[in-house]
């Protein structure tokens, strides 16, 4: 009871010093970073390898829009992976040796969610994993078997190219890969063989980090900030830093309403996704509220919705009553043929590559399946899940010689109705 009670006077006391100081901070709490394929970039994972002799490494990040969901066969293309090296002849692994990916926190910031695209194998060696582990070691997931040449000598997490996920999380530390770690009365673990005995790849990955750090806002100045009268377009100036950046700007008046703002444009693969405003300016139309006493808020957010409010003396507006300027016109939206292409697709195949490609007359996501026949005998399929961005379509496929032998046809679904189709031709 006095442990609550003290918390609720130290919660009234703060809310007092805000409104004495006219300055404020909210805090929303996270934001994402975005790592690998279509990008090239690892974006915050750092490579690790404490054994090159036995464990390989390695960024095959990029390739088309789509690819971030990964290929179904297991292989590292478009991958941050890990491996160990097929005959590579090497004395035993030590216990403890990794190889892989690690993403590390900011600093201020904790990770509490992932939801990424991988798979995973494992096979004869017991002492070999591959997984997601947090900073203490604790396994997200793992794959490793429970006997060697038994029942169960081989564990696989195939890519079903749907995001796997974790929330509720509070670590400082994500470690992606493999490693040599001994469960068995052995010494360590063994070399690279003509199967790979453990592997590791992940397509992309998504990280959301918890940062409740509001943005600092200073130097503010202009008229709004002098306290005599104002009138018509005034500047206001300031300062805003983060560790995250600075992602909006604004300007309130005292009715409530936003009167200027803008938005910076942000990259989710940097640890700084938004940049900072050492020299921020924003252009206010005094006309936009009535004459008489008002104060003004300039609001900077971070990148993870964090709010900082700086709020002004109180001046006085003095338009006499000018004309206020209508808000901007929206222009009415081109045709729908200068914006919307034609629903077209087409389908290649190349060696055992099926590429799929072309425009769609919609957005979001749908499913591009293909059938390869022989007379009335199917001889494979498959099907995938793709989003489509700027109304195009990108999806690549890998055929078996039996897919191969019979004519392939490919159909593009939004929920149960067939939106485009195809046939198949030889590269």
């Amino acid at each position: 009871m006095t442990r609550t009670l003290g918390n609720a006077l130290l919660g009234a006391a703060t809310t007092a010093a805000c409104l004495a100081a006219l300055s404020c901070p909210a805090l929303a709490g996270s934001y994402s970073v975005s790592a690998c394929s279509p990008s090239t970039s690892p974006g915050l994972w750092a490579a690790v390898n404490t054994f090159p002799t036995s464990f390989t490494m390695g960024n095959n990040c990029g390739g088309p829009s789509g690819s971030e969901i990964g290929p179904l066969d297991g292989s590292n293309q478009g991958a941050l992976y890990a491996e160990d090296i097929l005959g590579s002849g090497a004395a035993s692994i030590p216990n403890g040796s990794q190889a892989g990916w690690i993403f590390t926190a900011p600093a201020g910031t904790t990770i509490t969610a992932i939801s990424y695209y991988r798979s995973l194998a494992a096979y004869n060696d017991p002492d070999l994993v591959a997984g997601l582990y947090q900073a203490d070691g604790a396994p997200l997931e793992q794959c490793k078997i429970d006997t060697a040449f038994g029942t169960t000598n081989t564990c696989s997490k195939p890519n079903d190219q749907g995001p796997v996920a974790f929330t509720g999380l509070s670590t400082s530390a994500l470690f992606f890969g493999i490693a040599c770690r001994i469960v068995r009365p052995v010494l360590s673990c063994g070399a690279g063989g003509t199967i790979h005995a453990v592997k590791a790849n992940m397509y992309s990955a998504r990280v959301t980090l918890s940062e409740n750090s509001p943005p600092a806002l200073s130097a503010l100045s202009g008229p709004l900030w002098g306290g005599g009268v104002v009138s018509g377009v005034v500047a206001v100036t300031f300062s805003a830093s983060d560790q995250t950046g600075i992602k909006q700007q604004h300007v309130r008046a005292d009715p409530g309403g936003v009167i200027a703002g803008a938005t910076q444009t942000c990259d989710s693969m940097l640890a700084q996704p938004c940049p900072q405003l050492p020299a921020g300016s924003l252009s206010v139309d005094t006309r936009r509220v009535g004459d008489g006493p008002h104060t003004f808020s300039v609001v900077v957010v971070d990148a993870a919705g964090n709010q900082q409010t700086a709020t002004s003396p109180t001046v006085l507006v003095h338009n006499q009553a000018a004309v206020v300027p209508p808000p901007p016109s929206v222009p009415p939206p081109p045709p729908p043929s200068s914006t919307v292409p034609r629903t077209k697709i087409r389908a290649v195949i190349t060696g055992r590559r099926l590429r799929v490609s072309g425009s769609i007359a919609r957005t979001g996501r749908v499913r591009v399946s293909w059938r390869s026949k022989r007379g009335d005998r199917t001889l494979a399929h498959g099907s995938r899940v793709v989003t489509i961005r700027r109304h195009t379509v990108a999806a690549t496929f890998m055929l078996s010689r039996r897919a191969r032998a019979g004519t392939t046809r490919i159909a593009v679904r939004s929920g149960r109705r067939i939106v485009a189709q195809a046939r198949a031709r030889r590269g």
